[in-house]
């Protein structure tokens, strides 16, 4: 999936990871399949150079979040593994906004890769509250605390 970030950093795409990847970026030894991203919904620059960029490794192109909300989240299967692009999270604020808390963490190759703050990733998981991130929010809970006392 490093070569998908890549080829997205490169291109300045705006993109947020979010899910279990950006928890395991962000110190928890966690396994997850998936590479959930967060992008703006409706930015239609932004979707065309992802599906430029992504043509040959997906199977059809990534849709613009609908006026009523269809298509806000898209799974693609692709040979460096599973991408979620999700267009319109409701436990998450606003893309401009959650795109300016954002932080950089760098993958065991030393890939810089935008994640989500711990801060809304910690809030939406508290929302979302399903039984398989309760790990994930106690190790954020402990996080958060560590930075807050730095």
């Amino acid at each position: 999936m490093e070569t998908i970030i890549s080829l997205f950093n490169s291109n300045q795409v705006r993109y947020l990871l979010i899910g279990g990847q950006a928890v395991r970026l962000f110190g928890m030894p966690r396994y997850s399949m998936d590479w959930d991203l967060y992008i703006p919904g409706r930015d239609l620059d932004n979707i065309k150079i992802i599906n430029l960029l992504l043509s040959g490794v997906i199977d059809m192109d990534l849709e613009p979040l609908g006026d009523k909300g269809q298509n806000f989240i898209q799974t693609y299967q692709t040979e460096y593994g599973i991408i979620q692009f999700h267009l319109a999270p409701l436990c998450l604020p606003p893309f401009d906004q959650a795109e300016k808390r954002s932080v950089t963490a760098k993958s065991e190759t030393g890939l810089e890769i935008k994640c989500l703050s711990p801060e809304d990733l910690y809030e939406c998981k508290k929302k979302v509250n399903r039984p398989k991130d309760e790990a994930d929010i106690l190790f954020l809970e402990r996080k958060l605390k560590i930075l807050k006392n730095i």
